[in-house]
């Protein structure tokens, strides 16, 4: 047994190794200010609270006037009144601290310069932090499979679920976004409550609570966690009464509440200090927007950052949720009920696919508890006597293993968005033959754009005001010329298209004729070469209804791959027209 423990330490130590080498590696090339640095954009709105308490004061005149546009706008300098203002809670800040603070004793022992939070230092040693929680987890989880599975069973699932899901991105390559944090936390959170009703020591119902503390302040809606202290390895109703009778004992009630003040009251000041008010939604205009017609199918199966299309390993974590059910075995249904659940919220999200996201981040946590039927799966697979199945099985785990570390790593470390339209199956198969997952046999056949993915967005903002489909249309009425699309001819390879055709469904409100029209051209340069046009009058005979506009436009065979192809809305008059739904179909012949 001492043995097995030892070779446990040291796989632990070397995973650590390994990640945090792979981690720096990413990072090689990042420089104090730009998207691969781990300070900007959304990770610099969860990490301004350090440097805003050790080195500014949450005073503004302190600060550098554009550092929030320098990070990426992840937060805002209110310097008229004063504030510091992120939409994102201080969890993650609280536990990266211990690094931060490190990274400044490693900066005045050196002799090198802080640059207040923001020198490189500090950035390497948030990435430090990232794969020590990712570590941690790790080993948790493995502790909580332990009680289910074989510790070969364990090892594999574990695994698993860091090499072929976004845990890989979320931990090695955007770390101080919150997801790693928050996996830790889950796993905490689990193991915890096993020791809890093993042992029965109030001292882990106070790390329980802690952790249960800390997931709630990091992201809100995670508090779904918190129903597995009555359901979770119970198998009927009287033992989820029982602990809800434990719960409202007065030492385990008080203590949670007690450690739920404490950990939330640094953020109520914050929120007082940045609003006025105790209790503050730090996220403007976002919100449960799409809960009356929820996006699920999206969530599930989009190619932009859809669950299953990004993350088909989860594929055997639904089949392992479905045996657990059929064979009758605890949790189950718990776990089918947390991943229907959770899948509602996500798609009731104003911005289901969630930005610039490598597939379903908001799922990454939740490994921790689907882990679980995955094992179980994994389990079944090596205690059967089919090597027929088991083979097939492995190679189509191992193909999705490889599929999501050769696409995180060859491509998306780089991209970081996925510029794609929500049901654009041409361009999710472009993105895995750019990646070599798949060796590259088609030409780009098509381009679809229905405004949904504001990665793609040919304006600064979209319309919601009138929408065919989605959320969001183009509106065109304050420019002359309205960008829909461009690409360049060396995006083709050679031969180049012959034709192109092109339809967009446009809306008109008003009656008077809008002498608008769908434009194309190919240019060099600001040099037009060609240019076509299709009136929009002669289509849009009614007001307040969709109607589609078409074309076939004719591509010049031409030897210049730099030249560009360009489709807009030209609008002269300035008329309000609302634009959907775009598409482009590539003809590489004149049949």
């Amino acid at each position: 047994m001492k043995k097995l423990i030892a070779i446990g330490n040291w796989f632990y130590y070397l995973l650590f190794c390994i990640s945090l080498s792979l981690t720096w590696f990413f990072h090689k090339d990042a420089t104090r200010f730009d998207d691969r640095n781990e300070l900007w954009s959304d990770r610099a709105g969860y990490y301004i609270y350090l440097p805003a308490t050790f080195f500014y004061h949450f005073d503004t005149h302190q600060m550098p006037a554009d550092l929030d546009i320098r990070t990426g706008g992840g937060f805002a300098i209110d310097t008229l009144n004063n504030k510091i203002d992120t939409k994102y809670t201080y969890g993650v800040s609280l536990l990266a601290s211990p690094f931060f603070l490190a990274s400044g004793l490693i900066s005045r022992v050196a002799g090198y310069d802080s640059e207040n939070g923001f020198s490189m230092i500090y950035m390497r040693m948030m990435m430090l932090a990232a794969v020590v929680y990712l570590t941690l987890g790790l080993w948790l989880l493995k502790k909580i499979l332990d009680q289910y599975f074989s510790q070969f069973i364990s090892c594999f699932t574990f695994l698993l679920i860091f090499l072929g899901t976004n845990l890989f991105y979320y931990s090695l390559i955007d770390g101080m976004m919150s997801h790693v944090y928050s996996f830790l936390l889950f796993t905490l959170f689990l193991y915890s409550l096993q020791r809890f009703r093993l042992t029965g020591h109030r001292s882990w119902f106070l790390l329980l609570s802690l952790a249960f503390s800390l997931i709630i302040l990091i992201r809100p809606t995670n508090m779904l966690i918190g129903f597995l202290f009555f359901t979770w390895d119970e198998t009927n109703p009287s033992g989820w009464m029982k602990n809800l009778r434990q719960l409202l004992k007065t030492k385990y009630f008080l203590s949670l509440l007690a450690i739920l003040f404490i950990v939330f009251l640094p953020q109520l000041i914050y929120w007082k200090y940045l609003s006025g008010h105790w209790l503050h939604f730090s996220y403007g205009k976002e919100g449960f927007l799409n809960w009356r017609h929820p996006r699920i199918a999206e969530v599930l199966l989009s190619p932009v950052n859809g669950l299953i299309t990004t993350t088909p390993l989860i594929l055997f974590m639904l089949a392992g949720i479905a045996g657990m059910i059929f064979r009758k075995r605890t949790n189950g249904r718990t776990i089918a009920f947390f991943f229907i659940f959770l899948t509602l919220i996500c798609a009731s999200w104003s911005m289901w696919y969630f930005g610039c996201s490598q597939g379903q981040r908001s799922f990454i946590e939740y490994y921790a508890i689907l882990a679980v039927p995955l094992g179980w799966l994994i389990s079944g697979l090596f205690n059967s006597r089919s090597f027929l199945l088991k083979t097939m099985v492995l190679f189509l785990i191992f193909l999705m293993v490889y599929a999501n570390l050769r696409y995180t790593i060859v491509l998306y470390r780089f991209d970081r968005c996925y510029y794609g339209s929500t049901w654009d199956w041409d361009h999710y198969r472009r993105t895995f033959e750019r990646a070599g997952v798949i060796s590259p046999v088609h030409r780009i056949s098509s381009y679809k754009n229905d405004f949904e993915n504001l990665a793609l967005c040919p304006v600064r903002s979209p319309s919601a005001i009138f929408t065919r489909s989605g959320q969001y249309s183009i509106a065109c009425e304050k420019n002359g010329q309205t960008p829909l699309f461009s690409i360049r001819l060396d995006d083709f390879g050679y031969p180049y298209p012959k034709m192109m055709e092109v339809e967009a469904w446009v809306l008109k409100p008003g009656t008077r004729p809008a002498e608008a029209s769908l434009d194309y051209t190919l240019n060099r340069g600001f040099e037009v070469l060609f240019s076509d046009r299709q009136p929009v009058d002669t289509v849009l005979k009614e007001k307040l209804t969709w109607l589609k506009v078409k074309k076939i436009f004719i591509i010049p065979d031409v030897n210049d791959s730099s030249l560009q192809i360009n489709i807009f809305i030209s609008n002269p008059k300035h008329a309000l027209l609302y634009v959907d739904d775009l598409c482009v179909r590539y003809k590489y012949n004149w049949n």
